[in-house]
């Protein structure tokens, strides 16, 4: 794992190959299945569709039903669709904490901040432009925020992969402003020229990717007929501060030096999500 900490630190990203198994990812898969599965219910009974879908892959069934009723995705991510148990397995499972681990410590803090996205084919809405994750995270850009970032199908170009420009942490946050037409702020000065490293990340589920506030990354346009589904979540070094972050209410510890366990249940998780403002604030 050494040598995960050094590339790492090179580049500041990281894709750990078979981090995770079937077995892992499948109940928030069931849980996202069980979701569209409703919603699609719902749209039959009120006459908007004539079909269900029901026999249609993961990867299918919901751009299949939004076609159908002539709509599109309406938020970034899914939030509160899929709060769950399964979901909290997820976050804090021992096989993402461990790579964690090997990158800050034994003492890590979930940052509350999570979405299951489904990047539809033909999509501009989830096709984000060049950017750090610090520029839409006010003050943290001087502390360690890294996002996990998980497929739930595999990734290919083709299908919007996530690209990296390796090494571009090194040199602080950036500048931004807006651009009509453009739904996130983008960097004042562009951060490519001809002669810029492009990585781009074909990943395979059960792949692990994880990267750092400050390195720019985007994502591709879905060119494909079928939905790049994914779930990512944001951590750092326990005790940095999260003042001002939206998602401050529902963070939490992951481990514990001491125990290297998760001093916290999905009980008390839930519990906090239940007295934040978000149960009902997000789709």
């Amino acid at each position: 794992m050494e040598t995960y900490s050094e590339k790492f630190t090179e580049h500041g990203y990281l894709v750990v190959k078979s981090a995770l198994c079937e077995a892992d990812l499948a109940p928030l898969i069931a849980v996202v299945s069980d979701v569209v599965d409703k919603r699609a219910t719902e749209l039959y009974n009120e006459g908007v569709i004539s079909d269900t879908y029901e026999n249609l892959p993961f990867e299918h069934r919901w751009h299949a039903i939004l076609k159908a009723c002539g709509r599109e995705n309406e938020v970034f991510g899914w939030h509160t669709l899929v709060f769950s148990e399964a979901l909290f397995e997820l976050i804090t499972h021992p096989k993402v904490l461990d790579v964690l681990e090997h990158l800050i410590g034994s003492d890590i803090q979930f940052n509350g901040d999570f979405w299951v996205r489904p990047k539809l084919p033909n999509e501009k809405l989830t096709t984000l432009p060049w950017h750090q994750d610090s520029a839409y995270m006010p003050d943290t850009e001087n502390d360690t925020h890294l996002t996990v970032w998980l497929p739930l199908v595999d990734v290919k170009t083709e299908n919007g992969a996530l690209q990296f420009l390796p090494g571009s942490h090194k040199a602080g946050l950036q500048t931004y402003h807006r651009v009509p037409g453009e739904a996130f702020a983008v960097p004042v000065l562009p951060p490519t020229s001809s002669h810029t490293e492009i990585d781009t990340l074909e990943m395979q589920k059960g792949d692990l990717l994880v990267f750092n506030n400050l390195v720019f990354h985007r994502s591709l346009f879905n060119r494909s007929d079928m939905i790049r589904w994914s779930v990512d979540f944001r951590f750092s070094p326990t005790d940095t501060s999260l003042d001002g972050l939206w998602h401050e209410a529902i963070a939490c510890p992951a481990r514990a030096r001491e125990t290297r366990q998760c001093p916290t249940s999905w009980q008390d998780w839930r519990a906090q999500w239940e007295a934040s403002p978000h149960k009902g604030r997000f789709v």
